[in-house]
């Protein structure tokens, strides 16, 4: 295995995302964000957490229903207890896609021993 020259070992690393042809769709702040709104029931509250605003958070999420064609949050108006908003099927289905895929990316990073 190659080391640099402070004797550190070189090591594979990688970024993911979805694409549809060469247009972006989802990656990790996609996916934090949709995970947040999932947890929190909270546009907002996940846009926080996702250090977004919440304007950039909805045009994400428009992007990401415009490429999919389909909805991946509704969202209900509040009243005294205020709105919630929640993951449909299409929504849940992307994120535990792009966890999985995650997943099995960092397992082959963490078990890459071949030499450069």
């Amino acid at each position: 295995m190659a080391f640099s020259q402070r004797n550190e070992r070189i090591k594979p690393a990688f970024k993911l995302w979805f694409e549809i042809g060469d247009e972006y769709v989802f990656g990790e702040g996609a996916f934090i964000l949709l995970d947040e709104i999932r947890k929190k029931k909270s546009i907002s509250a996940a846009a926080r957490v996702a250090k977004m605003s919440y304007r950039h958070a909805w045009g994400l999420i428009r992007e990401i229903e415009r490429h999919l064609g389909e909805d991946v949050i509704e969202t209900k108006r509040g009243g005294k207890s205020g709105g919630k908003s929640e993951l449909t099927k299409a929504g849940h289905s992307l994120l535990t896609d792009y966890q999985k895929l995650k997943m099995k990316m960092s397992e082959t990073c963490n078990n890459w021993r071949s030499g450069l």
